[in-house]
């Protein structure tokens, strides 16, 4: 944490537009590698991403790879997990260096000693790779970003000649090398030169020090337009002008060795991977290209490989582009004193554009998975080379749970939680699977992930796989009831305090409600005439002879019956005792919340001719009610003290 706080501060320092820049997302990939996403949001968004790989943890190790055939391109992601197996698990990468419409790697590339592609050198500043600056890891095990050089020859006759490479681009006056990965397995070389076809080799790969020797087979003399098939069990020798009249001295039959040589600060490395241009070298910005070039000037995504000073840590590193809104992308200069103020002290470029991917493991997962956004439309774009972390560790034993409830307030009696167990760790920061484990809590049940809270009191829930725990802390109320006779899930508790908490409706002396008993429609004028919020002083009195201006509910009636929401009986009452039927609350809604008129009927019992048929049919089409679920609505029944709140709330 405390490094990624420093880089923020050293960005903020080189780049002031980052002054909004975030650390969005660190995770630790596995004990020996870390994965850190910093978003900036200000007038030049931009979204990088870094991980780094400690190369002295045991268990954790940077390779490279290449496709099988190597004159294809493939993903990233898929040539990480076709690279990933028990005991060498890729938990991280970055797509490598370019390549070639072949397609073909355009620049070096040697793998385990075996040198996979000569490739090429371009001879212009302007250009990415104009001088010979590779990436691996050394014979000592450390990340290095340095020059580098080789000595190509072939032998005929006891006569040693030096070659310019392998597998590149055949240019005048030189002779090139060309063995069976290259592109379709025909050289691509003009009709202006010569090449010699040798076979008889058992292995035609060329590794450092060592000697390819096979017999002269054939002749591709000059004039022919068509490349030469490369033989699959030798190679081609190709020369133009000076250096063909060698080849021209060979007949077939004779014997010819090809050999080639890095020099001794590469001897023994594991890989190398030949890019360009070099970004920072010795703590420093030290572009080794034009930085006023137009591939240099780009504001585009960028990948690149770093190295601390001792080698020790090796970093990822990208940043996207041409998204913009998301992320803008850098020019090379920009991108490199990025790295630099990141504290690192070499750092190589890699493929950029549309080919900058970075893949990490997060926690919990299995495998790798893309973490940035490419920015070609269709996603992410095939690549050549490509850069993995991998951990070589044991499968472990559960040490780590992290997990978290889906509630952080406290509970009432009768409420559930889900327990989200996000990963199960080992003890070298590897995945282990999610079964098998146990949750438990002494306040409650647990079914599957969910607890279920029975006891009021404070405690934890028991995340628990083998010897590995982790207590969620959990508190639970004692269930505290509006109405004593109205438990917390009870159909029309959320109606009920609703209305309560409006001033609407209000319980009996004793602490009770008594949902299930019927209204009476004096009842039913109070709540009414509270929700409407009709006054009560200076009213109209109605003449009702049973409700004279002294009753006690006395404004209540005569507001709602002012109004029209009410009306009294045939033989001058009003009623207030008698019970409220279903058919006389949908007509009493109807009028007090101004329902839209509704003619389709969805009851078996509403029967059309009835004084309240519209009504009901109005209070379905609100959703207010849905009826029973024989299909009838009941209209002749006495409507509950419940069912009223429910209907109340809902028009309310």
């Amino acid at each position: 944490m405390k490094r990624i706080h420093i880089w923020l501060l050293a960005l903020m320092l080189v780049f002031p537009s980052l002054a909004q820049a975030a650390v969005t997302e660190e995770f630790a990939v596995s004990n020996g590698v870390t994965y850190t996403e910093i978003v900036e949001e200000g007038t030049v968004p931009q979204s990088v991403r870094v991980m780094e790989i400690d190369t002295k943890d045991p268990y954790t190790k940077v390779e490279a790879g290449v496709p099988d055939p190597l004159n294809k391109l493939v993903q990233t992601s898929k040539q990480a997990l076709a690279a990933s197996e028990e005991g060498h698990e890729v938990i991280g990468a970055i797509n490598g260096s370019f390549f070639n419409r072949e397609p073909m790697p355009l620049y070096f590339v040697a793998i385990d000693q075996y040198l996979v592609n000569g490739g090429m050198v371009e001879a212009s500043k302007d250009e990415f790779v104009s001088e010979m600056i590779a990436f691996g890891m050394n014979k000592a095990g450390k990340g290095q970003i340095d020059h580098y050089s080789t000595d190509f020859t072939y032998s005929h006759n006891g006569a040693k000649r030096t070659m310019a490479g392998h597998n590149g681009q055949r240019h005048p006056n030189s002779t090139m090398v060309y063995t069976p990965n290259f592109s379709s397995g025909v050289t691509t070389t003009n009709a202006y030169g010569y090449e010699v076809l040798v076979a008889g080799v058992e292995d035609p790969s060329l590794r450092f020090g060592e000697s390819l020797t096979g017999k002269v087979v054939g002749f591709r003399p000059y004039g022919q337009a068509a490349g030469a098939v490369i033989p699959k069990d030798g190679f081609v020798l190709s020369a133009h002008g000076t250096e063909a009249e060698a080849l021209r001295q060979m007949k077939l039959g004779d014997s010819v060795s090809v050999s080639v040589n890095v020099d001794e600060k590469w001897q023994g490395a594991d890989f190398m991977i030949g890019s360009g241009p070099m970004l920072v070298k010795d703590g420093k910005v030290a572009l080794s290209m034009n930085p006023n070039s137009a591939k240099a000037r780009e504001k585009a995504p960028r990948t690149a490989v770093a190295i601390d000073k001792t080698g020790d840590k090796v970093a990822f590193i990208t940043v996207d582009g041409r998204q913009p809104g998301y992320s803008t992308g850098m020019s090379l200069s920009e991108f490199a004193s990025y790295i630099q103020s990141l504290g690192y002290d070499r750092a190589l470029n890699m493929d950029g554009g549309g080919s900058t991917t970075m893949l990490a493991r997060e926690p919990g997962d299995f495998t790798a998975t893309i973490q940035n956004k490419p920015s070609d439309p269709w996603g992410e774009r095939p690549v050549s080379t490509f850069l993995m972390a991998i951990t070589t560790a044991p499968k472990g034993v559960p040490t780590t749970i992290n997990a978290s409830l889906s509630t952080s307030g406290p509970l009432e009696i009768g409420e559930s939680a889900t327990v989200r167990i996000s990963s199960i760790l080992d003890e070298y920061g590897n995945p282990v699977t999610l079964d098998n484990v146990a949750i438990s809590s002494d306040l409650g049940t647990v079914a599957g992930t969910v607890f279920t809270a029975s006891k009021a009191g404070s405690g934890f829930i028991s995340v628990k796989k083998g010897a590995a725990e982790v207590k969620l802390p959990i508190a639970v109320k004692e269930e505290v009831r509006l109405f004593s006779d109205v438990p917390n899930d009870f159909r029309a508790a959320d109606d009920i305090a609703s209305l309560v908490s409006q001033d609407i409706i209000s319980g009996y002396p004793d602490g009770t409600f008594q949902p299930q008993a019927t209204l009476t429609r004096v009842q039913a004028a109070i709540m009414l005439q509270r929700a409407l919020k009709l006054p009560v002083d200076e009213v109209k009195n109605p003449g009702f002879t049973d409700v004279p201006e002294t009753y006690r509910s006395y404004g209540s009636i005569a507001a709602v019956t002012e109004a029209g929401v009410m009306f009294g009986r045939t033989d001058g009452t009003f009623d207030p005792q008698a019970q409220l039927t279903r058919a006389e609350m949908a007509a009493v809604l109807h009028r007090a919340f101004k329902l839209p008129a509704a003619e389709k009927n969805i009851f078996l019992d509403n029967y059309a001719g009835t004084f309240a048929y519209s009504s009901v049919n109005a209070l379905a089409a609100a959703g207010i009610t849905q009826g029973f679920p024989d299909g009838t609505f009941r209209p002749s029944a006495n409507i509950t003290r419940a069912d009223f709140s429910i209907f109340l709330n809902r028009a309310n």
